[in-house]
Parts: C-alpha cells; sequence; structure tokens
C-alpha cells in the first residue's frame, strides 16, 4: 500500500510539473527582438499570448533574450543578470492567472534566455469577454562606467515597444485553432472610410458566431471593445465615433480561434 502511495504521489507530482514547463523561444537567439511573443504593435498586429478561457487551465510561455551588452537610451551598458520579483512584476493577469519563473528565482543571466510561465485557471466569468493589456516589470543589472547600477525597464516598453494583449474568453466562446481569421471572413471592410460621426464595418463571414470587436489607436491602446454577433453571410454593423480624435486607427474583429485586423481614419 505504502509503495502503491508512493507510486501514485510520484505520479502526481510528474504531471504537475509537466503541466508548470516554461518553454523558450531559441529563435530569439538570432533576433534583434528581445521578449517572444512579440508584443503588439502597427507593424506586428497580432496577439501572440494565447487566449484564456474561463475556467479551463491556461499556460503561456514568454521569453526573455538577455544579451551580453546593451546600449540604453544612449549609454553602453555590460549586463550582469535581467531580475523580476517572483511575485507582482506581471501586471494586468486576469484573476485565478499568475506566473512562475525558470530559474524560479527569477533571476537571468546575462547571454540567457529567461522563460516566465503564465499559468492557472481564470474562474471570474463577470471578467470576460475582455482584452487585458499585460506589463512585465524587470530589472537589468549590469556595469555601466564600471560602477554596478540596476535599471528598472518595462516589457512591453522603450526595450520591445507595443502592447501586450490577453484575450480573456468565457468558456462557451473557447475553441482551439489558429491565430488567422483569414479563412473565416470572405470580406470585411468599413464605409465611408475615412468618416467623420460614423461608418458602416461590413463583414462577410462564412461562418455564424460571437465575435469581438475593438478599435485601437496608432499607439497600440484600446480606444473602444464591444462584443458582436455574426451570421453565415453578409453582416453590418455601425461604428460611431464620438469624442474620438482624427487620426488613423486599427479595428479588429476576433474570437477564441484568433483575429484579423482593419484599418481606418476620422476626418471630422
Amino acid at each position: 500500500m505504502k509503495k502503491s502511495l508512493l507510486l501514485l504521489c510520484a505520479l502526481s507530482w510528474a504531471a504537475f510539473a509537466s503541466a508548470q514547463v516554461c518553454v523558450r523561444d531559441s529563435s530569439l537567439l538570432n533576433d534583434t527582438i528581445f521578449i517572444s511573443p512579440r508584443p503588439y504593435t502597427l507593424a506586428n498586429p497580432v496577439y501572440g499570448l494565447a487566449i484564456a478561457c474561463i475556467n479551463q487551465p491556461y499556460a503561456q510561455s514568454v521569453t526573455i533574450k538577455v544579451p551580453p551588452t546593451f546600449t540604453f537610451q544612449g549609454i553602453p551598458i555590460v549586463i550582469t543578470n535581467a531580475n523580476l520579483a517572483t511575485t507582482g512584476a506581471v501586471t494586468g493577469l486576469p484573476t485565478g492567472i499568475s506566473y512562475v519563473c525558470d530559474p524560479p528565482n527569477c533571476i537571468f543571466n546575462a547571454n540567457t534566455l529567461g522563460c516566465i510561465l503564465l499559468t492557472g485557471t481564470p474562474t471570474t466569468a463577470s471578467q470576460a469577454p475582455d482584452t487585458v493589456d499585460l506589463k512585465i516589470k524587470a530589472n537589468i543589472v549590469g556595469t555601466v562606467f564600471g560602477t554596478t547600477q540596476t535599471i528598472p525597464v518595462d516589457f512591453p516598453g522603450p526595450i520591445a515597444p507595443g502592447n501586450y494583449y490577453l484575450v480573456l474568453q468565457t468558456a462557451a466562446g473557447c475553441t482551439s485553432g489558429t491565430n488567422d481569421l483569414g479563412s473565416q471572413f470572405m470580406a470585411i471592410k468599413n464605409n465611408p472610410n475615412p468618416f467623420g460621426a460614423q461608418t458602416v464595418i461590413s463583414v462577410a463571414s462564412l461562418v455564424s458566431g460571437r465575435f469581438n470587436f475593438e478599435v485601437f489607436n496608432t499607439f497600440g491602446q484600446r480606444v473602444y471593445a464591444e462584443p458582436i454577433n455574426l451570421i453565415e453571410g453578409a453582416n453590418q454593423f455601425t461604428f460611431e465615433a464620438n469624442d474620438l480624435p482624427n487620426g488613423a486607427y486599427f479595428y479588429s474583429i476576433s474570437n477564441a480561434q484568433g483575429k484579423v485586423t482593419r484599418r481606418m481614419a476620422i476626418a471630422k
């Protein structure tokens, strides 16, 4: 009986450990990017983080590349390590999701790939559907002009600009899939474009279902969001500019399988 109990405990721990594995993106070794998945930017309008589903286990690895040297705001730095607090350094996480590091002390030495695992089970259904904006607060320890200094940095931020969006979805709206919804739509456009008070968004959809409609400014900040229902075939809905200032914007239509993004402009 004791042997069986020990074996059961060992198997349970192995299953837990395997679920907690933080996977590094080794492609960063040959890239100028310092974080993977990449932040959402105008040049890379993609939600790189996996969708979090209410009452379903979640796991997303984030890789941090720590180079041996770096120039920050014109100042050369010989890096010793990059580090973050083991709790509270990743802000904006939905209720039920936390993070762990590999190595566990969250100290990533120079010339290595550090890994942060976002993990847990979101349970607060009232939070979904929504898109949350995550931040990672870290420190770079290094030598600056012969003196050891600690420099606070944010990801995304000046080193890795953009936004880290995590889509939180209800369990009913969650399905597995890719980050590309292009195969679900025949055409998406808004008319007029540019527009003043309002524009009509037309979607020729190949599927029916619930989607998220979101609008972002050129800084990557979400300025509008609402859930929409699309049917197979032709769909139209109106977007009101309200008090949004003139300028270029991006709008996206997304579900648990991914999203598509289009451009529009406001000229009142």
